[in-house]
């Protein structure tokens, strides 16, 4: 997707907001290339400290200081698995629809915390299947950039699928709204959180939730970030208040579970709208938080477990922001709430890295894998980990350095990629030993064993696949000889290259 202005424009705000105005000495973080294919992404570099669950890491790495970012699938080794279109990527998650396995990511024009954009939904071949819009104008959205228009208006934070063949997303409306109560004007500017459920194959909108239209149930002495702070906006039009900033839902039979950063609030909401409980991470809400369950401008909130009398949240726990700075470790938390009696907030658990702890200021996740372990995603800060049933760190994942690049969220999931696409191969000599060598990519394949290499049509060498791309050496090749390399395994067996001629350097 071609990069508006709109893109550049906000890149250079993300990166002045996050103080980067050069690399310094830390230097870029280096890229993996190929020979056989165009990709480019940052290194992984994988420490495993014990057993891990199975599943290949779904992230999207956004290069702030290079302007390049991509969703992307990589496996435990570090090796890329996948690399899609060049983009600012938001959101990216697999997960099942029609009973298939998919991936969901945002794409579109983002910066000041939000965005205006689709979700896209891809099948196991790479392809689009469907796009999941909001019509800016059929809502009567109010932009950053009015009087221009977009052509949709889903924001950067969700992108949830239901059971029902349905998505839910945010997205943020410019709106005016009473800022008194806050040292503002009456008349003040704010940018509206609205939560959607959209039908996936009609973009028909199912349900619509709107912060502005709910501020007697969620006012805005709820909202922790002060009027003017950094990030949140200082309430006129061109820089409106932030300050609901949902960034995470989930529905759970009827009701949707939202999560409000800068209200540091997870809400209830019933199918008419109306709350049915609130949880404020520093004063409590509806409910007494217990020592130990304080938390504040967390993302990716969900209930892991439920019961009539009891509810258990997952969520990745910031407890910092642009404004606050790096104040406190970053957890992943997980608290029980006492629906009945005297509803108390207890500790159910709480994980970070003590070796190597991370100080999140914006973005992240948590996913609640098998056999009890957890996947945290850190957001701004390039770090993923993952940790056993009791806390215990067993691996650490880093794909840069810290401000200069990010990844909204991380999964672990089981995939297996059959591209539409074939195999990409290049034969090549030595410059130093004139030896040629055949090397050869399949970009989203996850299960190939091992290649053959045809010369002139007659199988000549096989070698074991070996990373993303396998570097494969044939003796005796000569320059004008035709080449085509075909996998062995997996849904993809016997797929081959187009035929490519050996050229003369490395």
């Amino acid at each position: 997707m071609a990069r508006s202005r709109h893109y550049w424009a906000m890149m250079v705000l993300l990166a002045s907001s996050l103080g980067i105005t050069d690399v310094g000495a830390q230097g870029l973080w280096p890229l993996q290339t190929y020979k056989s294919s165009p990709a480019e992404t940052p290194f992984l570099n994988v420490t495993k400290l014990g057993q891990t669950e199975q599943g290949f890491l779904f992230f999207s790495p956004n290069d702030i200081v290079r302007g390049s970012g991509h969703p992307t699938i990589y496996s435990d080794d570090g090796q890329l698995i996948w690399q899609g279109p060049n983009q600012t990527t938001f959101a990216m998650q697999p997960q099942i629809f029609d009973g298939e396995p998919v991936v969901t990511y945002w794409e579109g024009t983002a910066g000041f915390g939000f965005g205006f954009g689709q979700i896209t939904i891809i099948d196991n071949t790479y392809q689009s299947i469907y796009n999941v819009t909001l019509s800016c104008k059929e809502q009567n959205f109010v932009t950053v950039f009015d009087p221009e228009s977009l052509p949709s208006c889903v924001d950067v934070h969700e992108s949830q699928l239901t059971d029902n063949g349905t998505l839910l997303v945010t997205a943020v409306n410019i709106t005016q709204a009473d800022l008194s109560s806050v040292g503002g004007p009456i008349d003040g500017w704010v940018q509206d959180g609205l939560v959607y459920e959209i039908d996936v194959k009609t973009n028909e909108v199912l349900f619509r939730w709107s912060a502005v239209e709910h501020l007697a149930e969620a006012p805005l002495s709820y909202v922790i970030a002060p009027l003017g702070s950094e990030g949140a906006g200082s309430g006129n039009k061109s820089d409106p208040y932030g300050y609901a900033h949902i960034n995470s839902i989930a529905k759970y039979g009827e009701n949707y579970l939202v999560s409000s950063r800068y209200m540091c609030s997870v809400f209830l909401l019933a199918p008419n709208g109306s709350v049915i409980w609130h949880l404020h991470g520093r004063y409590g809400g509806d409910f007494h938080l217990e020592l130990g369950t304080s938390f504040c401008y967390q993302h990716d909130v969900r209930i892991i477990a439920a019961t009539a009398e009891r509810v258990t949240l997952s969520m990745h726990n910031n407890d910092n922001t642009e404004f606050t700075g790096a104040t406190y470790v970053t957890t992943g938390l997980v608290l029980d709430l006492a629906l009945q009696g005297n509803k108390t907030v207890s500790l159910g658990g709480r994980m970070w890295d003590a070796a190597e702890s991370v100080y999140v200021q914006s973005q992240g996740g948590y996913q609640s894998l098998g056999n009890g372990h957890v996947l945290l995603g850190h957001g701004a800060v390039p770090k993923i980990e993952e940790f056993d049933a009791n806390g215990a760190i067993v691996m650490r994942a880093r794909f840069g350095f810290d401000n200069t690049m990010q990844s909204y969220r991380a999964y672990r999931y089981p995939w297996v990629g059959h591209p539409s696409t074939v195999p990409d191969a290049v034969a090549c000599l030595s410059a130093a030993t004139g030896q040629a060598t055949v090397y050869v990519s399949w970009n989203g394949a996850t299960d190939v064993i091992s290649w053959n290499v045809y010369v002139n049509n007659t199988l000549t060498q096989s070698a074991p696949r070996n990373g993303f791309e396998t570097a494969i050496a044939v003796p005796g090749l000569p320059s004008s000889a035709s080449v085509v390399v075909e996998a062995v395994g997996g849904v993809g067996n016997g797929t081959k290259s187009a035929p490519v001629v050996v050229g003369q350097r490395c």
